[in-house]
């Protein structure tokens, strides 16, 4: 997991996080450029997946480490498509902010997993 993928996760998470903070002060509703944006976070964090799959074999990452760190990496792929069935369900501001609590989780997810990865 080491590289810029991670960082750029980390980034394009926060990013989204506040673009649709944005959206939540001006009081709209998630479009197709938000989903389209929540896409490449998501193939991104599919690649990471998949990047530490391959990489964890060549690292010193035992057993439950391994798991927190895929526990982790699983979550980050559940944790916008969640959050914006919720947000399109529901079709109000407060809804439009879980997909905003949502950004921020999946750059804490992506912080906790380069962590796990790191010790």
């Amino acid at each position: 997991m080491d590289g810029p993928l991670p960082l750029a996760l980390l980034v394009a998470s926060l990013l989204f996080a506040v673009v649709v903070l944005v959206y939540v002060v001006l009081d709209r509703t998630p479009d197709w450029g938000l989903l389209g944006f929540a896409a490449v976070i998501e193939a991104a964090t599919l690649v990471l997946l998949v990047v530490a799959a391959v990489q964890v074999g060549d690292a010193d990452l035992s057993g439950p480490s391994a798991i927190t760190l895929f526990g982790y990496l699983a979550a980050g792929l559940v944790l916008l498509p969640l959050g914006f069935a919720w947000s399109l369900a529901e079709r109000s501001r407060g809804a439009t902010a879980v997909l905003m609590v949502a950004g921020l989780t999946q750059a804490f997810v992506v912080v906790r997993a380069l962590q796990v990865w790191q010790s």
